[in-house]
């Protein structure tokens, strides 16, 4: 089966105005990880300037803990989570 249909992707929006992205490639069990802001990819944060491309579920995650915890694109600091969340 191609890899590229063979996939789960997860979103989530965080408060910081940030979307975290996970790919995981079912076939390979590989993890994708990127930053948006919208539905646009992001490549100026800190994190990374491109997509992060993990060996492990808990890699991955660790990313999208450094997406949640960016400063607010407003430059508003605040408890940053997941959308309606405190």
């Amino acid at each position: 089966m191609n890899n590229l249909l063979n996939k789960r992707v997860i979103k989530t929006q965080f408060s910081n105005g940030y979307t975290a992205s996970m790919v995981h490639f079912q076939e390979t069990d590989e993890f994708e990880v990127a930053v948006f802001i919208g539905d646009k990819l992001c490549y100026t944060t800190p994190i990374t300037n491109d997509v992060v491309r993990c060996e492990t579920i808990n890699e991955a995650w660790d990313v999208v803990t450094e997406i949640m915890d960016l400063p607010n694109i407003d430059g508003i600091s605040r408890h940053i989570g997941p959308m309606g969340t405190a």
